[in-house]
């Protein structure tokens, strides 16, 4: 972080006063203004099992990339259609951004609830902890940035000074609002103060509640993109198998459509996935062809739910593909999951994984297929139902047999009826998250399955989603990583809500 002298303590540090001593809670002010700074100088945060610390974090994340789209969005030199983009990216990154402060004060509250009793008196505090550190995330973004234009080379004596002088003001308002934090950590930790989480409910981001939503649900797409030009967010979750993810990225290589994007999110807890050769040679071809992965190592585990969901508040494209790290996907595959699910307009499709070794292993009676002869619909299942058997199409490799049986190639591609489908789904990542995303995750203990499954029911109910036939996706059949699947998530929580 570069801060001029003025705004420097008599040892050359950032002066920051508030409390060193943490609070009940585990952290306090300067601790989470050094968290700030280091993650804009580029430092890697290193994971902290505190109240809601991860929640700080992806504020601040979120905050950041705010930043940086509304610079993006004040260009004159690039076409409107970026500007639309930016402005989408804003409205996502800021309901993040407010995600994460609601997130953040429930984990607070939860970790006072079992630690402290409120005193008869305790005062209510208006401002939350998490719209405080809010607050001083922003102040550590200007702060960086005003640090930056005092080192302008090309700039005037006159704007260097000018933006030194902000930056001392800037800083003290930072040592000021961190002084509020520690003071009212103090006091929820001592019991005289109380607070309640409050909910920003943006409602223009709802399409259930902004009214130039949901009265345009059916009207047809308008100067539609071409697909080659949409983007895509690849989203692979991973645990201890290195190897299978190198086979998995570097299938996603080898794709006719380009412009990706890819998120992993590494439980290994062994070593870091990157610390396999196997993975580094393919990350640096894809650092070659310019496309981005980031890699986040996500720990502790809490299970797959929780994963699936740490991924999704990481999506910035429209469309998402959640592929597990053991499938094989053909090289036309992302092209033909993006067309189906542009033309139909609905929550998901997906590629059910093939498992080749079972080749031999022919079964007429699970090749049953409901085709989807007009355009997908909503449909509401409930596990165990009639319409729950559709999922044995997807087991060894029926699906294969049939699309070779009814000889349909990608060219012919269908789209069917599903329960649910497994490895291989790109969802409207709009539609997902509307429909509640993975956010059920708390209610599950670590050791559960079918998390995907819960959350595919929600979308289709809204939004409709459906399979694709011929489906291009090869389980590599390994063992899983998922030994205890007693708790399935469908069976024992009812479809999420908003």
């Amino acid at each position: 972080m570069i801060l001029t002298e003025a705004a420097r303590g008599a040892d050359g540090h950032a002066e920051c006063q508030p409390s060193m001593r943490p609070s009940a809670l585990g952290f306090s002010a300067a601790d989470i203004v050094a968290a700030h700074d280091a993650y804009l100088d580029g430092a890697p945060l290193a994971p902290r099992e505190l109240a809601g610390w991860r929640w700080i974090e992806e504020n601040h994340r979120c905050n950041a990339a705010l930043w940086r789209e509304e610079d993006k969005a004040r260009r004159t030199d690039v076409p409107d259609a970026e500007i639309v983009r930016c402005k989408r990216s804003i409205d996502r990154f800021n309901q993040q951004r407010n995600d994460a402060v609601e997130a953040l004060d429930e984990c607070v509250l939860g970790a006072l609830a079992g630690t402290v009793t409120p005193q008869p008196d305790a005062q209510q505090s208006s401002e939350t902890v998490g719209a405080i550190i809010d607050r001083l995330s922003i102040l550590s973004l200007k702060i960086f940035h005003m640090g930056l234009q005092t080192q302008r080379a090309d700039a005037s004596e006159e704007h260097v000074a000018n933006c030194s002088a902000k930056l001392d003001v800037l800083v003290r308002q930072r040592r000021d609002l961190a002084a509020c934090l520690d003071r009212l950590l103090e006091s929820l930790s001592s019991g005289r103060a109380i607070f309640r989480t409050y909910r920003q409910y943006k409602m223009y981001n709802d399409p259930a509640l902004n009214p130039e939503l949901y009265g345009r649900k059916d009207a047809p797409v308008v100067a539609s993109a071409r697909d080659e030009d949409i983007a895509v967010d690849v989203l692979v979750p991973t645990c201890n198998r290195p190897a299978a993810l190198a086979v998995t990225l570097t299938a996603l290589l080898a794709q006719t459509h380009t412009r990706l994007r890819v998120v992993v999110s590494d439980q290994g807890e062994r070593e870091a996935v990157v610390a396999s050769g196997e993975l580094r040679a393919v990350l640096r071809l894809f650092h070659a062809r310019g496309i981005e992965v980031d890699v986040h190592r996500h720990l502790p585990r809490r299970g797959m739910a929780e994963q699936r969901q740490f991924l999704l508040d990481r999506a910035q494209a429209s469309y998402a593909l959640f592929l597990d790290d053991d499938v094989l996907i053909e090289r036309d595959l992302v092209a033909r999951l993006l067309r189906a699910i542009r033309e139909q307009r609905c929550g998901f499709v997906g590629s059910a994984v093939m498992g080749l070794s079972h080749l031999g292993d022919v079964r007429p009676a699970q090749q049953a297929i409901e085709f989807w002869d007009g355009p997908v619909q909503p449909e509401r299942l409930v596990p165990g139902d009639t319409h729950w058997s559709r999922h044995h199409l997807h087991n060894a490799a029926n699906l294969y047999h049939l699309q070779t049986r009814l000889g349909l190639r990608p060219e012919s591609q269908r789209l069917y009826r599903v329960a649910w489908v497994g490895g291989c789904v790109m969802f409207d990542v709009t539609k997902l998250r509307d429909a509640g995303g993975f956010k059920f995750w708390r209610s599950l203990p670590p050791e559960h399955c079918g998390e995907d499954v819960l959350a595919q029911l929600a979308v289709m109910a809204r939004y409709g989603g459906c399979g694709l036939i011929p489906s291009g996706a090869y389980h590599q059949e390994l063992p899983t990583t998922l030994d205890k699947r007693d708790i399935d998530a469908p069976f024992v929580l009812p479809e999420p809500s908003r």
